[in-house]
């Protein structure tokens, strides 16, 4: 299982400057590494008056990874005034149903971790 490694760095510290008055800490996390195993992808589906679509992944993994979505409407607006949910996930596709029928987009990311 790879893991992310990162530290807390204060960004007003980088460099060599000594104001009279000292400004206050601005933290920023750092990634050392990055797994070279991680598989991360996004994508859209397209709902067209149904309540229910299957995305199916174009990477390949060995785990069910984490997915997360978000709804768009047609009109390009973010709000569809519908909830959807991740009624299951496997190692090749998911299975995305909403609240009630609705046209518009759904984003997706899917991340192994």
């Amino acid at each position: 299982m790879p893991r992310f490694s990162y530290r807390k760095v204060d960004r007003n510290r980088l460099t060599k400057v000594y104001p009279y008055v000292r400004f206050p800490p601005r933290y920023a996390f750092e990634f050392d590494t990055f797994p070279g195993d991680s598989t991360v992808e996004a994508g859209k589906i397209t709902f067209n008056d149904t309540d229910s679509a299957i995305y199916t992944y174009t990477g390949t993994y060995s785990t069910a990874p984490s997915v997360v979505i978000s709804t768009v409407d047609s009109a390009g607006n973010s709000g569809t005034n519908v909830s959807v949910t991740v009624t299951s996930i496997s190692t090749t596709s998911a299975t995305i149903t909403s609240s009630a029928k609705f046209t518009g987009q759904v984003h997706i990311h899917v991340a192994a971790v």
